[in-house]
């Protein structure tokens, strides 16, 4: 979680798994926001980080999230798209991005 004092800003997790269509892609960058007025400061970029220092501490080789949009700030921050693909939503099925992320050793 990013905090300022007890306000929180945004948030991220590590998880085992994100997508059941994938069970083999593990672990996953999940859950990231950030809330609207604390967007464009970086916070995104560093809770990303955060979660890559933690999957890197538990010696994971790869990391995957996804995304319905562009991926924009993950492409930025070196991330690529491993596949386009239609996954399901509370309405319906939507197109989605998944990426990935080498980490490498310390």
């Amino acid at each position: 979680m990013a905090l300022a004092g007890d306000q929180c800003l945004g948030s991220a997790s590590l998880v085992a798994c994100d997508m059941d269509i994938r069970p083999t892609l593990t672990p996953w960058l999940s859950g990231v926001f950030v809330a609207p007025e604390h967007r464009r400061r970086g916070i995104g970029a560093a809770l990303v980080e955060r979660v890559v220092q933690e999957a890197q501490a538990l010696g994971k080789p790869r990391l995957y999230l996804y995304t319905p949009g562009s991926g924009a700030l993950y492409l930025r921050l070196g991330w690529w798209v491993a596949e386009r693909t239609f996954y399901r939503a509370l309405w319906g099925e939507q197109e989605i991005t998944i990426m990935e992320f080498a980490i490498h050793a310390p």
